[in-house]
């Protein structure tokens, strides 16, 4: 195999950010050849989502559109401290809905000969941050981005949904009532949850496929048998 040289690599900068954590969210990537020309700059208007939620958007929709240019070798450039040390073994995906997430950037990430992922600071990475804000602004994709690409619309995820208790958790999880109980989810979380079903359903609604109207969700503390049937409204 050749080893590749420097001026073999692409780069690839990318930035995600969320207007209230969560709220209003958008991804933005840009594309630069070895020749540090831009070949591809777009911005993803995501819906609501969480910052970094955002942040690993933004690579999926950087990693998808450098395997379309038929790189090879690439560098990638992110002021995301957490998903970089992620991405590099530093740090564990502890979070529900980010893990789907960073399993298909894992999986873009083979796809390449060789792939470098480097942690920026904000002030080298205006070009991707400039295009998050663009498309916070016009709420709608912008640059070369289109919304097709983007694997969340501009209203998914749904803020209001229903979970329903369908297994009795009480003995385990004693703030869940039992089975039967219903909570209504409608841009803030309910009262009579507890903050680990909660944040388990919050979670998996997060991570849920756009369009999806079902979902089973687990209540997120360990041992606990409480799990949810999740109705979404599109």
């Amino acid at each position: 195999m050749t080893t590749p040289r420097s001026s073999d690599y692409f780069t690839l900068f990318t930035d995600g950010g969320s207007r209230g954590n969560p709220g209003p969210a958008a991804a933005g990537a840009v594309i630069t050849d070895p020749d540090g020309r831009t070949v591809f700059a777009g911005g993803y208007y995501l819906g609501r989502a969480t910052n970094n939620v955002a942040e690993y958007q933004a690579l999926i929709l950087g990693l998808r559109k450098t395997v379309e240019l038929g790189v090879q070798y690439l560098t990638v450039r992110s002021d995301s401290e957490l998903m970089v040390r992620q991405l590099s073994g530093r740090y564990k995906v502890k979070n529900a809905g980010l893990k789907p997430l960073y399993a298909e950037a894992i999986d873009l990430i083979g796809r390449f000969d060789d792939v470098q992922i480097e942690h920026v600071y904000r002030q080298n990475n205006v070009e991707a941050d400039r295009m998050v804000n663009e498309a916070l602004d016009a709420r709608a994709d912008v640059g070369g981005a289109t919304a097709g690409e983007a694997p969340i619309g501009a209203d998914w995820p749904p803020e209001r949904f229903t979970a329903t208790c369908t297994a009795d958790g009480f003995d385990d999880c004693p703030a869940v009532i039992s089975a039967g109980g219903v909570w209504v989810f409608d841009g803030a979380t309910p009262g009579g949850l507890c903050v680990h079903a909660a944040a388990g359903i919050l979670a998996a609604v997060n991570a849920a496929k756009p369009g999806a109207s079902a979902i089973k969700v687990q209540c997120a503390k360990a041992g606990c048998k409480a799990s949810f049937d999740v109705q979404l409204e599109k």
